[in-house]
């Protein structure tokens, strides 16, 4: 019985998810959707990012419909919401009404749904971060659970290099902090440290086997040289490189030198303008030179201390950026989601072309009353948390005070690995940054006014029982 109601809850939750892609009337595209879609149902490794999320949207949708999708990843989203709820209120006779609050504060206030209901890999990240915290610090969990914890987290990290890069450096950190201080981490199992680092040292192995197995190209991306060095140039470390080594009989030859002077200033314009990529090697063909360049400037002191320096720049740069629909602009025909989708969901197109971010170019599909709520509520989570970790009364109860020096970790890294590697992009913080809240939110229904109230209606209820 009460496997029925947690599932019946669950529900609960990813019906208030949806209410995003309801309001859009039909699920949200970007502009790699269409990538995405072409993957999965065509069977190929895309030269820019893992085929697995493709994979996925062939599996949800049933060849049927993409709404199949967007509410599997919102059911994702609302179970792994539900475990934490439970890990924090378990036992509260408000559970149901603390839960159901939760997601519907984050839905209206937040950007969680705006990536959950969006045919990306996106929305994935946080749920990463919270399935590992779950996976540490909760000392009791059934089975199923616990499957199905893990199986959305290896989802996660195969979906997109960039999820297992940063879950990566996280339990890595974690291990450090373990190491270091282990009286702040003394009551956190080495076993369950051994699991996750298991489970992430599984996903290194099982990416570059799915590729294999469609590809057969044994590799975790193939065009993970060629983000690099777009970095490397935005940073302005390309060019000076360039300058100073081209006349060396070591790079005298690399097609690079002979753009050098006219290379673009920032990522996007260097992988898709077609104007140094295409004329050095394309996606394939520059590995060899780009590698050798990217290794050179790793090799020498100066430029890797650039680096370096560059991408902890980029990184404080990124925590800032945390508007919500970067990208979400209408796409209309002959764009690649526009295509995939009349050429594989045909039946599905009107409604498409229909839905708030495609009609009338997306006039309809507004973000800045929403940001400027989430800018206000970014702020006063940072006021609170100041208050707590600072002040002597306020200090929450060790699990909370876990939890929130979790969330702000993980954002950090999210932050670092994203823009140190590629460049600060609004979309990279926004997708996550809503945890934040969240964990103030779980800390605040603990111990503020509302807490209390709750606590004292729970007991009410079960006197009443």
């Amino acid at each position: 019985m009460n496997q029925l109601k947690n599932g019946l809850m669950v529900l609960s939750g990813a019906f208030i998810l949806s209410l995003v892609a309801l309001y859009n009337g039909f699920p949200l595209v970007y502009s790699d959707t269409g990538t995405y879609i072409y993957s999965g149902f065509d069977l190929f490794v895309p030269v820019d990012r893992p085929i697995v999320y493709g994979l996925l949207i062939r599996l949800f949708s049933l060849k049927f419909s993409l709404w199949i999708v967007i509410f599997m990843q919102n059911l994702m989203t609302a179970f792994i919401l539900f475990e934490v709820v439970r890990h924090f209120f378990a036992g509260n006779a408000m559970f149901l009404q603390i839960y159901v609050g939760l997601i519907l504060f984050l839905t209206f206030f937040t950007g969680i749904a705006w990536y959950s209901n969006q045919l990306m890999p996106d929305f994935f990240i946080p749920l990463a971060v919270l399935a590992i915290f779950m996976l540490i610090r909760r000392k009791k969990m059934d089975f199923l659970p616990v499957v199905l914890i893990v199986a959305i987290l290896l989802l996660a990290l195969l979906t997109h290099f960039s999820h297992l890069l940063i879950a990566t450096v996280l339990i890595g950190v974690l291990w450090m902090i373990r190491w270091v201080m282990k009286h702040y981490l003394a009551d956190v199992s080495v076993r369950r440290l051994l699991m996750v680092t298991v489970v992430i040292a599984s996903a290194w192995l099982i990416l570059p086997a799915v590729n294999y197995a469609v590809d057969q190209e044994f590799s975790i991306s193939k065009g993970s040289h060629v983000f690099l060095m777009a970095h490397l140039n935005e940073t302005g470390i390309l060019k000076k490189f360039l300058d100073e080594n081209c006349p060396n009989d070591e790079y005298r030859d690399c097609k690079l030198c002979m753009v050098k002077d006219s290379l673009p200033a920032d990522v996007a314009s260097f992988i898709w303008s077609g104007k140094v990529l295409e004329k050095t090697g394309g996606w394939i063909e520059s590995r060899k030179e780009y590698n050798k360049i990217i290794f050179g400037t790793i090799k020498d002191p100066e430029f890797l201390v650039r680096n370096v320096f560059s991408s902890l720049t980029y990184g404080l740069v990124q925590l800032t950026r945390n508007d919500i629909g970067e990208g979400l602009s209408a796409y209309n025909p002959g764009s690649p989601p526009y295509d995939q989708v009349k050429w594989w969901f045909p039946h599905e197109l009107n409604s498409y072309q229909n839905s708030k971010q495609n009609k009338w170019d997306g006039i309809n599909l507004k973000f800045e009353v929403l940001n400027i709520v989430q800018v206000l509520l970014l702020v006063v989570n940072l006021f609170v948390l100041l208050v707590v970790f600072t002040g002597k009364t306020m200090l929450p109860e060790k699990e909370i005070h876990y939890l929130l020096l979790f969330v702000m970790v993980a954002i950090l890294v999210n932050s670092m690995v994203t823009a140190g590697l590629n460049a600060p992009y609004e979309r990279y913080q926004s997708r996550i940054v809503w945890l934040l809240p969240m964990a103030t939110l779980v800390m605040i229904l603990h111990f503020g006014r509302v807490g209390k109230w709750l606590f004292m209606a729970g007991k009410m209820m079960k006197k009443q029982d």
